[in-house]
């Protein structure tokens, strides 16, 4: 069942987005939808006793976010990140946005560099893409499979390659790749603008990026933009004086033209600025 969980209590750096890039305009079409009053279905995510780790509803959770809701409605499930990890990488197989062909490769890129022991079968049933697309991604990726693997009974079997008739491992590529890309109108649906026609690209709701590192700098551009709020930078590995600085102008780009106090408002900035280069300044002899 779900219930409603505070936005800044969930976890969404931890590597659990498996798609290649964030949709901005699915953000920008259920932030729309949503504020029309559209109810779209709750976020998934795992709790491990500290930290609710997101698994699936990302362009939700981002839509929200720039709303500045306080609150998003989550099914919430037991489990570590790495079962956020499992479920992530198969989540949009068959609901919202349709994965295109980069976010079947990035699921499996993922997948190899979180589990290169896991057999390839293993790995395609999670990412639900074909066994051909896994062995090509380890390939290329120059992850030799190991002489044992671990199977989905999780036990050790002697690796093996896995072979398909003669002619049939290209067609499987091709038939795996061919099916991405395309519209769907599944559980991300929402009614209202954004909610019926979504764009083919991809990102599921919520998609940042696909490493850690292109995770963060999406969120500091939206930072940067104000469309996510400047306290998300104090989560970042990567956040600069920078990041700040450029977040600080955003929010007071904000000001109206028209506010009689805005004028106040940047000669208070102007005196902050100017006491703290006082201050950095060395003290004279």
């Amino acid at each position: 069942m779900a219930r409603a969980i505070e936005l800044e209590s969930i976890d969404i750096y931890g590597g659990t987005q498996t798609r290649a890039a964030t949709n901005d305009e699915a953000v920008a079409g259920y932030a729309e939808a949503m504020e029309a009053g559209s109810e779209f279905p709750a976020i998934i995510v795992y709790f491990d006793g500290s930290k609710y780790w997101l698994a699936d509803g990302f362009h939700r959770f981002l839509a929200s976010k720039r709303l500045e809701s306080k609150e998003i409605a989550a099914e919430v499930r037991e489990g570590s990140r790495s079962d956020a990890l499992v479920f992530a990488l198969g989540a949009n197989a068959e609901n919202g946005l349709y994965r295109t062909n980069d976010d079947k490769r990035s699921a499996v890129e993922i997948a190899l560099e979180e589990w290169p022991d896991k057999s390839n079968a293993y790995l395609a049933d999670i990412c639900k893409v074909s066994v051909e697309l896994v062995r090509k991604c380890r390939k290329s990726m120059n992850i030799h499979s190991p002489d044992k693997v671990i199977g989905k009974d999780g036990k050790q079997y002697p690796s093996q390659v896995e072979r398909l008739p003669r002619g049939e491992s290209e067609k499987a590529e091709r038939d795996e790749l061919s099916v991405g890309g395309s519209d769907s109108r599944g559980g991300e649906t929402g009614s209202g603008a954004g909610g019926s026609g979504k764009p083919a690209s991809g990102g599921d709701f919520g998609a940042i990026g696909g490493s850690s590192a292109e995770l963060e700098a999406d969120a500091r551009k939206m930072v940067r933009d104000g469309e996510l709020h400047v306290a998300e930078l104090d989560k970042m590995t990567t956040a600069s004086a920078t990041d700040y600085a450029y977040a600080a102008i955003s929010a007071m780009k904000r000001i109206r033209i028209d506010d009689p106090k805005r004028i106040a408002a940047i000669e208070l900035i102007e005196r902050w600025v100017q006491s703290e280069k006082e201050a950095l300044l060395p003290v004279s002899a």
